[in-house]
């Protein structure tokens, strides 16, 4: 298998934007239509907007996988990847043959969401254009978080409408392989496995190689995460945060998490085989996220560090929506997720800073990819988003109150503000598309290999 994976990920094409929600549904439309005798498509649910969702069927092989992409809306790498994969699928009869797969695949599963970040989907990649165009919705409003879970004091089913379309279609087919195409922003390639697979981790550090994307040496995304390997992680789940939250504070972990288990959770309860594979790959890098030198100061410095400014900047941005609520729409779905960002920002900062200060593994130095991991992504780039949902909730009524127009000033200011330390600490690369969508079908095809072999 490994000519012809090579193969399929040679002829990736050089993407130069990502599709809107339209262009991916007219493709996969078209598909269907053209290939009648090796493609399906199916209406699986209905988003918040009442939209369709779609998913694909292709092929009937022994495997069953179900891939979708968008599993948060500002996400759009893996519906590239699935894009590239439902056409080779139907046009490459000894691929799709030797994979022995049933393949569903659902390019958008959140359309609704999708459609509010389409303002950066196109032209040339910048921070800010990202940052203007930014939403994602609180943890009790996304796709991925919001299965039904009941765990000690932790008791959540209130499933979003594209949560329970995917719910269905786990509960119908009973998935052997599941892809939740998720992607990050600024970092290196990291992968998250429901099972280890040692078999297949020098796969994944060679395809991220081959695309030159280097792995991410920096912190990983929660304290508690199990690693298997460099850039290589045991899938998280909502129970384990309940844990890291109880041992790390006093207060009752069901209220600080506000959202549901994960779909690789949900899954587990109709197939106990199932493997899931999250690929995690980010618009731009900077060399220093792999470079594992120790530069003399603690890791705990390191991360208390990052964990003070953004305690500083949740503080502000707090004080400067207080003083906006009686001008804004607070049905916004950027109200919403930024009210519940800063919320939950507050409370995780309380519980991460306990961590840091008591944790043995925080006493050792930090490596240059840790530091800069803190500096660039936690004080800068990711800042920026929060800004960036202040600025969209700021600008849907700032003609007509007139009250806005000096925060409405302010945001913008402070976005140029972190933008311009950004690129002062951040010797940045934009990642073409094609690199992106190597990386993330490389692991899906090693993946689903490993399960084909079993």
């Amino acid at each position: 298998m490994e000519n012809l994976f090579n193969k399929i990920l040679s002829q990736i094409p050089d993407y130069k934007e990502f599709l809107t929600v339209d262009e991916l549904n007219n493709s996969s439309k078209k598909l269907a239509k053209q290939y009648p005798e090796k493609a399906a498509l199916m209406e699986i649910g209905k988003a918040r907007n009442n939209e369709s969702i779609y998913c694909l069927r292709i092929g009937d092989g022994r495997l069953k996988a179900l891939l979708f992409a968008f599993p948060h809306p500002n996400e759009p790498i893996g519906s590239m990847t699935l894009e590239y994969l439902s056409w080779k699928l139907v046009k490459d009869d000894e691929f799709r043959n030797r994979m022995n797969t049933t393949w569903y695949i659902i390019k958008c599963i959140d359309p609704f969401g999708a459609r509010l970040n389409e303002g950066w989907f196109k032209g040339e990649w910048t921070p800010k254009k990202y940052v203007l165009n930014y939403y994602r919705p609180p943890g009790y409003n996304q796709v991925e978080w919001t299965f039904p879970i009941e765990y000690k004091t932790l008791k959540f089913n209130n499933p979003v409408p594209e949560t329970k379309a995917l719910m269905e279609i786990i509960s119908e087919i009973k998935p052997d392989f599941i892809a939740s195409l998720h992607n990050a922003g600024f970092c290196g390639a990291y992968f998250y496995l429901s099972n280890p697979i040692p078999e297949i981790y020098n796969k994944l550090h060679e395809i991220s190689n081959i695309f030159k994307i280097p792995i991410h040496m920096g912190e990983p995304e929660t304290p508690y995460i199990v690693k298997f390997a460099d850039a290589i992680f045991k899938m998280p789940s909502v129970t384990e945060t309940y844990e890291y939250i109880a041992k790390h504070t006093g207060k009752d972990p069901a209220k600080i998490i506000k959202h549901g288990a994960s779909s690789d959770e949900y899954a587990k309860r109709v197939n106990k085989n199932v493997l899931t594979i999250v690929c995690e790959v980010p618009y731009i890098y900077d060399d220093r996220i792999s470079n594992t030198t120790k530069i003399g100061v603690k890791r705990r410095d390191i991360i208390l560090l990052g964990l003070n400014f953004q305690k500083k900047q949740l503080k502000k941005l707090s004080k400067k929506l207080r003083q906006v609520e009686p001008y804004i729409n607070k049905e916004s779905p950027f109200y919403e997720a930024l009210s519940e960002f800063i919320r939950v920002g507050e409370e995780y900062s309380k519980v991460e800073e306990k961590w840091a200060k008591t944790s043995p593994e925080t006493d050792r130095q930090a490596t240059v990819a840790e530091a800069f991991d803190a500096a660039g992504a936690v004080i800068h780039f990711y800042a920026m988003l929060r800004l960036g949902l202040f600025y969209r909730l700021i600008k849907e009524k700032v003609d007509e109150e007139k009250k806005l127009k000096r925060c409405y000033k302010w945001i913008l200011k402070e976005i140029d503000l972190q933008e311009r330390e950004f690129k002062k600490l951040a010797e940045y690369k934009v990642i073409p598309i094609r690199n992106l969508v190597g990386v993330q079908l490389g692991a899906i095809l090693y993946g689903i290999w490993s399960k084909i072999k079993t």
